[in-house]
């Protein structure tokens, strides 16, 4: 019975674990960003890597549902930049929202996975 609750829970949450190139496109233009992401079950952690410098995540994924959010400078005050989309394999195709600013298409592909 516990190795099937096991898997149940382990089956709910996809697998998003690893290093990822992610596009999106907003009002103000085209982004990319590198993105490293740990996963601890349904929690998620890590990094976004751009030319502005490095930025720690946060997020969540429950099956195949995954939201991130980091912070980033935005003239002399912080913005979030909420990332929300459905995980395929080795995608994830979805949207992003830059604070006030707007939202756009989103879409990503893992790079490697952690070793």
């Amino acid at each position: 019975m516990l190795a099937l609750l096991l898997f149940l829970w382990s089956a709910a949450a996809a697998d998003v674990a690893g290093n990822w190139r992610v596009e999106f496109v907003v009002p103000t233009g085209e982004v990319a960003v590198n993105m490293t992401i740990n996963q601890d079950g349904t929690k998620l952690s890590g990094r976004v890597v751009n030319e502005d410098g490095e930025f720690p995540l946060k997020g969540t994924v429950n099956d195949n549902q995954v939201s991130i959010t980091w912070i980033v400078p935005e003239q002399g005050s912080q913005m979030a930049i909420t990332m929300k989309g459905t995980v395929d394999g080795e995608y994830i195709s979805g949207t992003a929202r830059l604070g006030d600013v707007g939202e756009g298409s989103l879409s990503a592909r893992r790079v490697s996975r952690n070793p």
